[in-house]
């Protein structure tokens, strides 16, 4: 009996061993990856100056383009594209391509990524780093295990100057659509993403109609694909349309938030009646937030994750003593009801500075919208990248801080907005060249 536990024992502690080290090789590789593309990512960056085009000064794309190419066995001390970058820097890391390891790149300038589709870049470039076989025991069982890593970093064109209204969706119809006397205000520029084109049948990108206008006092209306006006809307400013150049999403390195501890249910659920108002504090909310029965709250600073449900605010006021930020995520939405009273600002620091809502890229939730009314102040962007943002039924905003980023937009019924004076606190960055974001 103890020998053939010994032989048991002896088993799961070898299995135990090449497991323990197959993860430590795995998370080597994983570095190696990651260090590879960016690298090679940041110098395309930094000698971008003539354009993304292959061959053309260190931008390295394989032959033929996106054709992965193994590294040498040796790392490259002469540097002179993004492939010795990228080579150099996984042989920094420990992996070349030699006995047991084999490290590719790849790399185009083509609009997707092939490991990350429906991703809209400038240029990208894929390491896949692998080390087999890692077991030490398991080799005698002819089951050896295999470390790989894949990561893929890319290039992502700014923004031409900074915007202040970003609709991100690349087909949509009516995308951008204004109707029922809306009237928006911008202090920059209008990017609308949409391909559409207003041929028959209509499938324009941006939409004005029922006496809505959209006036841009600085910068210019963007639309990829075209516009269209009827029913007395109308624009105010520069039109630029059919442009075929989309911008990428300005807040793609926008830092996602860590999830905490649920707070208890009734953190969230303001509905009882009280002569007085909640007090809600910053933390993880997982079954929504809940303001109705004419209650009134005021919100501690700090960030609020809302996990799930409805961010939902159908009585007010609605007031914050400093700061926040309100994260919706797992997808969750958001609606402040018509008539309500809600007065909030952004943090003016720190990750999340400038903006008010962010709603989690990882997610596609259903339409979120803001019906407030005359009485709401939001100062503070707006940043919604895969949902509806519909703003109606007489909202008005006074801050003059606010920044819209949406996959759609929809405004109508006499909604009056100001958007941003200018780039400044909206918590955009206005640089026009590329940003290096890993995508995968």
């Amino acid at each position: 009996m103890v020998t053939m536990a010994i032989v048991l024992m002896i088993g799961l502690l070898g299995l135990s061993v090449d497991v323990g080290w197959a993860y430590y090789r795995r998370e080597a590789a994983q570095a190696a990856a990651d260090a590879a593309a960016i690298a090679a990512a940041k110098a395309a960056s930094a000698n971008s100056s003539s354009g993304l085009v292959c061959g053309t000064g260190t931008i390295w794309c394989g032959s033929p383009a996106g054709t992965a190419a193994a590294c040498p066995s040796t790392a490259p001390t002469t540097i002179n594209t993004d492939f010795d970058n990228a080579c150099a820097m996984a042989g920094a890391n420990g992996f070349v391509t030699a006995g047991r390891q084999s490290v590719t790149i790849q790399a185009n300038t083509t609009s997707t990524a092939p490991t990350v589709p429906g991703t809209t870049v400038s240029y990208w470039v894929t390491a896949r780093v692998n080390e087999s076989p890692i077991a030490l025991f398991g080799r005698m069982s002819g089951n050896p295990l295999v470390a790989s890593a894949r990561s893929t970093v890319a290039l992502i064109q700014g923004s031409g100057g900074g915007g202040c209204i970003y609709v991100l969706d690349p087909h949509g119809q009516d995308a951008f659509e204004a109707g029922n006397n809306a009237q928006i205000t911008s202090g920059c520029g209008v990017y609308v993403n949409s391909d559409g084109k207003a041929v028959n049948p209509a499938k324009e990108a941006m939409y004005i109609t029922g006496s809505a206008k959209l006036t841009v006092t600085s910068g210019s209306i963007n639309v990829v694909g075209s516009e269209k006006e009827d029913n007395n809307g109308s624009h105010g400013g520069t039109l630029n349309q059919n442009t075929g150049s989309p911008v990428a999403d300005p807040l793609a390195n926008l830092p996602t938030p860590s999830l905490g501890s649920c707070l208890p249910s009734s953190a969230g659920n303001m509905t009882a009646w009280q002569n007085h108002p909640y007090t809600p504090s910053a933390g993880t909310y997982c079954n929504g937030f809940t303001l109705s029965n004419g209650n009134s709250a005021v919100m501690g600073p700090g960030t609020y994750i809302i996990n799930g449900g409805t961010f939902s605010i159908q009585s007010g006021p609605l007031t914050a003593s400093g700061g926040v930020m309100i994260f919706l995520t797992n997808g969750a939405t958001a609606n402040i009801a018509n008539g309500t009273t809600v007065t909030l600002s952004a943090e003016s620091s720190g990750s999340y500075e400038g903006i008010l809502f962010y709603s989690d890229r990882h997610y596609t939730p259903g339409s979120s919208t803001i019906a407030g009314g005359a009485t709401m102040s939001l100062s503070g962007s707006l940043y919604f990248p895969t949902s509806t943002l519909i703003i109606n039924n007489g909202t008005q905003t006074t801050g003059t801080k606010m920044a819209l980023v949406a996959y759609d937009l929809n405004f109508q019924g006499g909604a009056k907005l100001q958007a941003a004076t200018s780039i400044a606190d909206t918590g955009i960055s206005p640089s026009s060249g590329y940003q290096v974001v890993t995508i995968e």
